[in-house]
């Protein structure tokens, strides 16, 4: 029981100074491990773990996660407990669905007090799992997963299975403040995101204020203020902040698809433009590929200057017209 208390209160010092990774999730799973396999698997070793896993460094598909599990140990008398720490990539297999199937492999060090040599004692690991996740649009992600643990080293010593289920939580939800810059209360009562529905009916807390929203207040469409270069689908430096911010969103809101459309001004003929546009389209989409949104999530389009949003007579109305729209669906189980 000691190193639980360790564990969660190792979680509750780390947490926050770790909100700034808003995309990021942390996570606790429980579930059982079998030690003795030799003749038939039996998972009767209560496992409490904790994950976390940066999404903003998805490369690739493959994600990296650190996890770290406690086991009461059952199957021997000579321990009480053990320790498992390690460090695993995670590659989901995107379909177009909520329940993603995924792999996991890794390699990590397994604390044993009093060792029993040569049957369990203190070693290096590798280990390889299957399992699948659940992406709520509100960011909460559960899985369901196994692994087979290969001690590195040991020559009698069995090789390890674990089963967990658990839930995992993008960082931002632990913030305290929503940020409200440009955010102006749409309704009276209580609103944290200002999107216009009251947070009893909210199913997407924390949305970004520059979405329109459902009636459940989850996010279906955006206009994003991206600058390009003059006749060119170069991103000017000084629009990535809001592409990583919308990146952000989208890596910690799994169950959504996302449609790119590139809007210009009426400066032009009608196949220029509309080739400028989807260049434009394309552009954001890359940028956000880059930046760990798996490509399976989106596509881009462009319309030209077929949709303008304002008069083309001024430079204002112009300025207007050179946007990037994002569709957001949520893809049926």
């Amino acid at each position: 029981m000691r190193y639980i208390k360790v564990l969660i209160a190792v979680c509750l010092l780390v947490l926050p100074h770790m909100v700034v990774a808003q995309d990021d999730e942390v996570g606790l799973v429980v579930g059982g491990a079998s030690l003795e396999n030799e003749g038939s698997i039996n998972p009767d070793n209560l496992t409490v773990g904790l994950t976390y896993r940066l999404n903003r460094f998805t490369q690739y598909g493959i994600t990296p996660r650190a996890d770290l599990d406690y086991i009461q140990v059952a199957d021997y008398k000579e321990i009480d407990s053990l320790i498992k720490a390690s460090i695993n990539g995670v590659y989901e297999v995107a379909l177009q669905s909520k329940f993603l199937p995924y792999v996991v492999a890794g390699m990590g060090y397994e604390f044993v007090p009093n060792d029993i040599n040569n049957i369990l004692d203190s070693n290096f690991f590798a280990q390889m799992g299957l399992g699948v996740v659940y992406h709520q649009v509100d960011g909460y992600n559960f899985t369901v997963e196994g692994k087979s643990l290969q001690i590195l080293g040991a020559k009698d010593q069995d090789n390890e299975i674990m089963f967990t289920t658990g839930v995992s939580v993008p960082l931002s939800k632990f913030r305290k403040q929503v940020e409200k810059e440009n955010c102006p209360r749409k309704i009276e009562g209580a609103d944290e995101d200002r999107d216009g529905v009251t947070d009893v009916m909210d199913q997407c807390p924390y949305t970004p204020c520059y979405f329109s929203v459902d009636a459940y207040g989850c996010p279906i469409k955006a206009t994003l203020r991206i600058h390009f270069e003059v006749d060119k689908a170069t991103i000017r430096p000084y629009s990535m902040t809001r592409i990583e911010n919308f990146a952000n969103y989208l890596l910690a809101n799994k169950g959504t698809r996302v449609k790119i459309i590139g809007h210009t001004d009426s400066d032009g003929s009608d196949a220029y433009n509309m080739i400028l546009s989807e260049k434009r389209a394309k552009a954001v989409m890359e940028a956000l590929i880059k930046l760990g949104v798996s490509p399976n999530r989106l596509s881009a389009i462009g319309k030209g200057k077929s949709m303008p949003v304002a008069p083309n007579d001024t430079e204002y109305g112009k300025s207007l017209n050179r946007r990037i729209e994002v569709e957001l669906t949520y893809p049926s189980n």
